[in-house]
């Protein structure tokens, strides 16, 4: 997967994007096990400020409107209704194990072993 940066995003689209705006250096893999257009529709703006808003981490409440940032910022890049909600329900589902939880927060989640067992021992 190539890695992302700000500087390869459309300028257009960013602008667009709400939540905090990833340092300039920070580097993405844009939507993870997902492709980055979803016909004809270029939603790698939506999925890196959604991979930064993991790394910053946090609490469940956090995690939950990163989430919530992800569907909206989805929809900015014009991706349908129905699309946006697939690709949030999967983050909230399947995301847990790639958030960065703050000490003693992380939840009692069995797909969070589920992610962990796969990033491990299944994605070489």
């Amino acid at each position: 997967m190539k890695e992302i940066t700000n500087a390869d995003l459309p300028e257009s689209l960013l602008n667009k994007m709400e939540g905090f705006k990833p340092m300039d250096t920070f580097k993405s893999n844009g939507c993870s096990y997902s492709p980055d257009e979803f016909g004809g529709v270029d939603i790698r703006p939506a999925c890196h400020f959604h991979d930064w808003a993991y790394q910053l981490g946090g609490c469940k409440k956090d995690r939950k409107r990163a989430d919530q940032a992800l569907y909206r910022n989805l929809r900015a890049c014009d991706l349908p209704r129905l699309w946006a909600g697939i690709y949030y329900r999967r983050v909230r589902l399947f995301g847990v194990g790639a958030f960065s939880w703050h000490k003693g927060k992380v939840p009692k989640n069995p797909w969070h072993y589920f992610w962990l067992f796969w990033e491990r021992y299944i994605q070489l």
